[in-house]
């Protein structure tokens, strides 16, 4: 059995290299796809089926279904799913030693053998020697291997031994996997359809491989013979599968089938006639203009080219390119109006006219309401904080936008000092404000006005310490006038000045 499977496979080895070059040559020198969509064949199948062993057979049958798929033009996969039943009988009594065990000593051979098993088969297509016909026979060889449930009946008159009876058997058996093996040959009978005849043969594995036509059931030792199952069965398949979509199941077809059919085509095409009878580049078969005047420029389709469009071919047109809107004489030159232009005098007449009336308007002095941002001090200092300065510079922009405006710095602290002390050193404050926006943007100093309030006017109402309460605040004056520093009996109260050295010019 191993030899037969040994030859088997070298068989389908040597078809497989075969259509190995046959798709490389496809692939390579022809550039197309070696190896398209194809459809699956299914179908059903039914045939004689019988036990070659110990006891002659009787005829039995067989049913099942069967799936096919193309791996390339000779392998394809196969899936087959199958009930047998199967039997056998002969006349002569055969006496076992342990026979008394089964409830009989001598036993006429007959048994029945139920099967339902699936298996899956490597197929190997061997119509593919004729490359240029189209296939309608394939003959093939497979090989595979499957798992099956094996019912066998030891039957002696009214009495009856199964294999799987386990109050009988120390090692009762139903399932086993085989092997399976054959040959056979399809015939396609419609677009989609086919009928073929197979010989298909079963190996069981195990202790499965003398059990099927019972011959050892009552013995102790294995028979002589191994027991085969042979099922010789006519298959009716069908492919599946849009034919616009898929190709048919590549065992059906040949690799140069395609090629083949272009081939075709192209000697079914007529012969292209390249002449070009007015000799404008545009061969007659695509030329709309047939004949063209001999140097005149044309498109794509042969027509004479008029690239502005008024009605006159550019090799006749002087202007060929003239402006739209206008009308062409008979040489295409446009009729175009000499401009109307506008000179300076023109300009400098229209811009007279419309400044005449004009007056530059006075700015006018802001309200007395107007809120000017303040600025704050840290505790118990009168120098500018960095933080402040752009406020400063938006008071002096205002100032410097209105000329007649002058402004009131008024300054304040919080209430965590004396009334003189804090006095002083609101004045301080308000005096350093006034000396950095003159200094630093040039602003006449007689344009403000110096006052102090100490702690007189708390925004925040509170003895404790306050960024808030210590400030100087801006407005525009009215009637105010400039207030001297405080003689109170302190000097000089607070820490800092003016927080600005330089001039303007060099920044700060």
């Amino acid at each position: 059995m191993t030899r037969k499977f040994s030859i088997l496979l070298a068989l389908i080895l040597g078809i497989y290299m075969t259509g190995l070059a046959q798709e490389a040559a496809t692939s390579s020198s022809l550039a197309i796809k070696s190896k398209p969509k194809n459809m699956w064949e299914i179908g059903l199948n039914v045939g004689h089926d019988i036990v070659t062993g110990d006891v002659d057979w009787n005829s039995g049958f067989g049913v099942g279904l069967h799936a096919r798929k193309a791996l390339d033009y000779v392998f394809s996969v196969r899936f087959d799913a199958n009930y047998e039943a199967l039997s056998g009988d002969e006349e002569e009594d055969i006496r076992r030693e342990d026979g008394a065990r089964y409830g009989f000593a001598n036993w006429q051979p007959e048994y029945e053998t139920n099967i339902i098993s699936g298996d899956a088969t490597l197929v190997a297509s061997l119509n593919q020697f004729k490359v240029f016909k189209k296939n309608k026979i394939n003959p093939y060889l497979f090989a595979g291997a499957g798992i099956g449930n094996f019912d066998v009946t030891a039957i002696n008159g009214s009495e009856e031994v199964d294999v799987d009876d386990d109050s009988l058997f120390d090692d009762p058996w139903t399932v086993s996997s085989y092997f399976t093996g054959g040959f056979g040959v399809g015939f396609r009978v419609g677009k989609k359809a086919s009928i073929g005849i197979e010989h298909k043969v079963k190996s069981v594995l195990g202790r499965g491989d003398d059990l099927l036509d019972a011959a050892e059931l009552l013995g102790s030792s294995e028979t002589s013979s191994r027991d085969l199952i042979n099922y010789t069965n006519i298959r009716l398949s069908f492919a599946i599968g849009k034919g616009d979509d898929q190709a048919m199941p590549l065992f059906w077809a040949s690799p140069l089938d395609m090629i083949a059919d272009d081939l075709a085509e192209v000697k079914a095409r007529p012969i292209f006639d390249n002449n070009d009878t007015d000799g404008d580049g545009v061969v007659d078969a695509f030329d709309q203009e047939a004949n063209t005047d001999a140097g005149c420029p044309v498109d794509t389709r042969g027509v004479t080219l008029d690239s502005d469009g008024d009605g006159i071919a550019d090799c006749k047109d002087k202007e060929p390119y003239s402006p739209p809107g206008y009308k062409v004489d008979n040489q295409g030159v446009a009729d175009v109006p000499a401009p109307d232009y506008v000179n300076e005098n023109d300009v400098n007449r229209i811009v007279d006219a419309k400044l005449k009336d004009f007056r530059v308007p006075t700015p006018a002095i802001p309200p007395m309401d107007w809120f000017l941002p303040m600025v704050n001090f840290d505790n118990n200092k009168y120098s500018i904080k960095n933080s402040e300065y752009a406020k400063l510079r938006q008071v002096a922009q205002v100032m410097k936008q209105h000329p007649g405006m002058r402004v009131v710095a008024t300054g304040f602290t919080d209430a965590t000092a004396s009334n003189c002390y804090n006095d002083v050193l609101s004045y301080n404050r308000a005096q350093a404000a006034i000396d950095y926006m003159v200094s630093k943007y040039g602003i006449g100093r007689d344009r403000f006005i110096l006052n102090y309030s100490g702690e007189n006017d708390l925004l925040v109402p509170t003895n404790a310490k306050s960024l808030v309460n210590r400030r100087v605040e801006f407005k525009v004056a009215t009637v105010e006038s400039n207030v001297g520093k405080p003689d109170c009996g302190v000097n000089n109260a607070g820490r800092g000045g003016s927080g600005y050295s330089g001039n303007k010019e060099s920044g700060y």
